[in-house]
């Protein structure tokens, strides 16, 4: 569950998932900073490890340097954001850089960047010291509509995205509207693929509302940003209120990610993370119309939402499925349930807002030449789907 309030500068929540909370705060325009630095005042640390982006602004890094270092010393860690440097080689590089540089049990992990970023800060506040405090500073919507509003932490292994990792808390997550303005659209657009699977999956009776909202151009004012942030809290909130850890209804969350993570892991970085789950989805709509689960009108619903945010609709050139496939068989759900050869396991719908749920779980073992179908669907362009 969620307390909040909306204010003219921005939004207030305490998020609430199973026993553990955390202040949700999302700022913008002037007085934003001198506000960060009360919330930041209330941790009482005695320093600030700022894992940051290097891709963040120099300017807006040194701002927040700056505000941080007149309530403790700062010690930044520049980091880049790569989906190379998200694994264990880079976060022990960083561990040992924390160390060296003082950090105690009484330091504050700060967060400043996209979700990779996070990812990393996240898992080194989880294993340092077997936990020290967590702030999230994220910089990009993807991460403040998605990654924050999540316990997961975890890295990259040789063999997948997000097989190393753990749960750790947040003390406070910090959004500032402000970090946005550097963004290029594209990066906007894939970050609300993500909103859009939240409607798709979670909240359908939104589907107008966000119909009606999405740009292709990718230009939002401020109050529609935090209007496309709450959306996401709420429906993020509803699902992992009795389900933190995100292994039973939550597991909607992973809608569109068994074959987005794979098309993002061999794409090699020239598919953004939200396209991928975009095009994911498609690929799992597909299926499930294969499987007779889901009707043409919900189908082409998938793809209205995509293509009002500008997001694409076919994967890059040159990903071939037989290595979609492979890397989808080592995909992170297995073991949900007992496997089956020549299958993998999907997160599906039945209808918009309707997981399917075989056996009251939330995996459909899924045929490969099913899957393989799916992905195919999302290789070239094809007629377009007409909503009814």
């Amino acid at each position: 569950m969620t307390t909040s309030a909306r204010s003219t500068a921005g939004l207030d929540r305490t998020v609430r998932f199973g026993d553990v909370s955390y202040d949700f705060h999302v700022r913008h325009g002037h007085g934003a900073w001198h506000d960060m630095g009360q919330r930041f005042a209330r941790l009482d640390a005695d320093r600030f490890v700022v894992v940051a982006d290097t891709g963040v602004p120099a300017g807006l890094v040194a701002e927040t340097e700056a505000h941080l270092s007149a309530l403790a010393p700062v010690h930044l860690l520049p980091v880049q954001a790569a989906e190379t440097e998200k694994n264990l080689v880079a976060l022990d590089r960083i561990a040992e850089r924390a160390l060296r540089g003082g950090i105690t049990r009484r330091s504050v992990v700060v967060a400043l960047g996209g979700g990779l970023v996070g990812n990393l800060a996240g898992l080194l506040a989880a294993l340092v010291f077997r936990g020290v405090r967590l702030v999230h500073m994220p910089t990009t919507l993807l991460a403040m509509s998605d990654s924050v509003l999540s316990l997961k932490q975890a890295v990259n292994s040789r063999c997948g995205k997000n097989h190393l990792g753990t749960f750790h808390a947040p003390a406070l997550v910090w959004n500032h509207l402000d970090f946005l303005k550097s963004l290029p659209a594209d990066e906007i657009r894939s970050a609300l693929c993500e909103l859009v699977k939240n409607v798709l999956g979670i909240v359908p009776e939104r589907f107008d509302e966000t119909a009606r909202l999405l740009r292709p151009d990718a230009r939002y004012t401020p109050d529609a940003l935090i209007s496309f942030i709450e959306l996401c809290l709420d429906a993020k909130t509803s699902v992992m209120r009795e389900d933190a850890t995100e292994k039973q209804q939550a597991l909607v969350l992973e809608y569109g990610h068994t074959v987005g993570h794979a098309a993002e892991l061999l794409s090699e970085g020239r598919l953004r993370h939200g396209y991928a789950i975009g095009l994911g989805m498609l690929a799992a709509a597909r299926v499930s119309g294969e499987l007779g689960l889901l009707d043409r009108s919900d189908e082409a619903a998938h793809h209205v939402l995509l293509t009002r945010n500008g997001a694409p609709t076919t994967l890059p050139d040159g990903l071939d499925p037989d290595a979609l496939l492979g890397i989808v068989r080592l995909d992170n759900k297995r073991g949900y349930v007992a496997a089956r050869p020549g299958s993998c396991d999907l997160i599906l719908l039945e209808g918009l807002g309707r997981p399917h749920r075989p056996g009251g779980g939330m995996i459909t073992q899924v045929d490969e030449d099913v899957l393989r179908t799916g992905i195919e669907s999302v290789l070239a362009a094809r007629p377009a789907l007409v909503r009814a």
